[in-house]
């Protein structure tokens, strides 16, 4: 059987089962038990949480449903009630509180990151919704995955997650996604290497440049800015209070699982300390730390 995008859609996720429901609706599938598939895409419904599925990809493989690339489409949970359409990627940089497994990263799926952002963002301001749009840090399971993957999410309460609008929204997105675009530029995670594929800092001729990303919070305010205002796209991404967390190894995964090109700093809600410990790790390894500016003047839009 065909390798093909594969959406998990969890059956305790009111948010999960409403982008699903409006998947289905949008084109024509074959359903087989909890599995329906497409010419490009499969849906695959499971009876845990998300957060939990740990070597799906290696589950899906032993039943016959080969993946390459791992969509997620989740409810995202917050006490701010905002509404929210919201994308990131998972790992851990301490302990596994919520899925996972301890001090582990999932390769990321970065060219997708930017298009979905920029579709759901689009498609929100179309209908009126009021939905804000947001990348996330790097947070909570899987981690124990071998493939490239990315959480879609509605947020941040119930009302949102069953709202049959949004779930349309982000299904749109999801089936607007250049697959090929992604599995042309990410899948070559060459996690035996020490340093940057290309020891010279040249940024990749197609696809969207990529950043792994340091500081800011949760949210990553001052990252999500750049994805809408310039070329790039993010891998990765650690908050301010989880820097401390980042050890030499983390830092190097997480520049290779996100296929990253250069690294950024949103300075200001860093310490000195810490900018010099995580710029000499990056630089070690090869790649560079691009200030704000110099992203705009490269990659401005």
């Amino acid at each position: 059987m065909n390798r093909k995008t594969t959406i998990i859609c969890s059956a305790p996720d009111l948010a999960s089962m409403n982008i699903k429901e409006n998947l289905l609706a949008m084109q024509d599938w074959k359903r087989d038990g909890g599995v329906y598939e497409s010419d490009r895409v499969r849906i695959v419904e499971v009876d845990k949480l998300h957060i939990f599925c740990d070597h799906i990809d290696s589950e899906l493989e032993r039943r016959g449903l080969p993946t390459n690339l791992i969509i997620f489409a989740s409810k995202h949970k917050s006490d701010s009630s905002k509404q929210l359409f919201s994308a990131h990627f998972t790992g851990n940089v301490s302990e596994a509180k919520f899925g996972g497994n301890p001090r582990e990263l999932a390769p990321a799926a970065p060219q997708l990151l930017r298009p979905v952002l920029h579709s759901m963002r689009d498609l929100a301001a179309d209908a009126d919704t009021g939905y804000e749009v947001s990348m996330e840090s790097t947070h909570h399971g899987p981690t124990a995955l071998s493939v490239p993957s990315i959480y879609i999410e509605i947020g941040s309460t119930e009302a949102e997650w069953v709202d049959s609008d949004a779930g349309r929204i982000v299904a749109s997105a999801i089936l607007d996604l250049d697959l090929d675009l992604n599995l042309n530029l990410n899948l070559d995670l060459n996690l035996d290497s020490n340093s940057n594929p290309d020891p010279d800092g040249e940024v990749r001729t197609s696809g969207y440049p990529v950043a792994v990303g340091f500081g800011g919070g949760h949210y990553a305010h001052r990252q999500t800015k750049l994805i809408f205002e310039t070329e790039i796209t993010f891998g990765h991404n650690f908050p301010k209070y989880q820097l401390d967390n980042l050890d030499d190894g983390l830092i190097r995964d997480a520049l290779l699982k996100s296929n990253a090109d250069f690294a950024y700093f949103d300075r200001k809600s860093m310490n000195a300390a810490q900018r010099n410990r995580i710029s000499a790790v990056i630089e070690d390894h090869g790649y560079e730390v691009l200030r704000e500016r110099t992203i705009r003047e490269r990659f401005g839009r």
